[in-house]
């Protein structure tokens, strides 16, 4: 689990926390020069969390710093993504683009299909895949990575 010693909020849109490993900066809602400012300087990746509900808004940081699973805690109690309004992905910069290209919750959830958690599941990707995660495509591009796996849902529920 994360060890936060303290969050001191930067402005309106980015926050940063000293973590276990260090410092990490987070931005909201970012603009293209902000999500290069955090991307990890060994693979050019950002995490993500985005959160549907209104106002959306994405959080993204440094891939190789924080994982989900340690920044969630971070972002409040109603931002875990036990919640199907919350996407939380992978983006990796490619020259002025970014692309989503990672979304490991799907995975983990996917493979629980042939378990006894099933119906859960079902509901749960069901719900998340009916919200609209185009504005996330402000950001990087999210659209065709996401409608790859809701395709990839739908036929291995059929």
């Amino acid at each position: 689990m994360i060890a936060v010693h303290d969050i001191i909020k930067v402005s309106e849109r980015c926050f940063t926390a000293r973590i276990f490993r260090g410092h990490l900066e987070v931005f909201i809602n970012p603009s293209q020069s902000e999500m290069r400012q955090v991307a990890s300087e060994k693979t050019n990746r950002i995490r993500f969390t985005a959160d549907a509900r209104s106002p959306q808004e994405v959080f993204v940081w440094d891939a190789s710093k924080c994982i989900h699973y340690e920044m969630l805690p971070l972002l409040g109690s109603d931002r875990c993504d036990v919640y199907p309004y919350i996407l939380g992905g992978v983006a990796e910069l490619q020259g002025s683009s970014a692309f989503m290209i990672g979304w490991d919750n799907f995975f983990h959830l996917t493979n629980l299909l042939d378990s006894s958690s099933r119906e859960n599941v079902v509901e749960f990707l069901t719900k998340l895949f009916s919200y609209d995660w185009s504005w996330l495509n402000q950001y990087f591009s999210a659209t065709e990575y996401i409608e790859k796996r809701k395709l990839e849902f739908q036929m291995k529920i059929e």
